[in-house]
């Protein structure tokens, strides 16, 4: 019990810090930093998955390096792989929304090929992760939580496929899109226009995480 405590007073102190930080930066009218902003993320879904799991019998893991994912729930001899994206609200090309940066990963067991716009084939696969937790941080950081199986991502692959300037040297992206221009931007596609829509059917949808059967 006392190490779940500590836990959780180490995730209240991180974002008491990060809170405090982010307040100092606007005061200067400096910009937060994204590697920030990814951590605070990461630490508000570790403590979601802490309250909501460990009363399920897992063991929660948050950036341990034993894998690809950035926090792994364990239980018995399974464990689910949770990979966290944040982004804040941004103004973008295309108008006013959130970013996401999906990338393949090499595997040995899978060898599935894409071709980058910019860095030529690129082998890997998605299989590092069972889910994906999207957090978006509004202009008061505010955080949203979506949760996306693995399943969604590889069954819209072709969709997800990067095609925004802001991340080049990324494979894949989801786009939630707040407010577009009139102007409609190419980086922009039909499927970032559906998701506007279909996204609020995993907006805090924490019982898809669960172990594959």
């Amino acid at each position: 019990m006392k190490k779940s405590l500590d836990k959780v007073l180490v995730q209240d102190i991180l974002l008491r810090d990060i809170a405090k930080l982010k307040k100092d930066l606007d005061k200067a009218k400096m910009k937060f930093p994204p590697g920030l902003a990814g951590m605070h993320g990461e630490i508000l879904v570790w403590k979601e998955l802490e309250k909501r799991f460990m009363k399920k019998g897992f063991r929660v893991e948050f950036g341990s390096g034993q894998s690809r994912a950035d926090i792994v729930l364990y239980k018995d001899n399974k464990k689910i792989n949770v990979e966290v994206k944040t982004s804040r609200l941004k103004e973008e090309g295309f108008g006013k929304g959130y970013g996401f940066a999906v990338n393949l990963k090499k595997c040995k067991n899978h060898t599935d090929k894409y071709n980058h716009p910019s860095r030529g084939e690129i082998f890997g696969d998605f299989c590092y992760f069972d889910f994906i937790v999207a957090v978006t941080l509004s202009d008061n950081f505010i955080p949203s939580f979506y949760i996306f199986p693995n399943k969604f991502i590889k069954d819209n692959e072709k969709s997800l496929r990067n095609q925004s300037k802001q991340f080049k040297s990324h494979t894949h992206r989801i786009i939630f899109i707040e407010k577009e221009k009139k102007k409609k931007s190419r980086e922009i596609t039909r499927f970032d226009r559906k998701i506007k829509k279909l996204k609020d059917k995993y907006k805090n949808a924490w019982h898809l995480i669960k172990v594959r059967s």
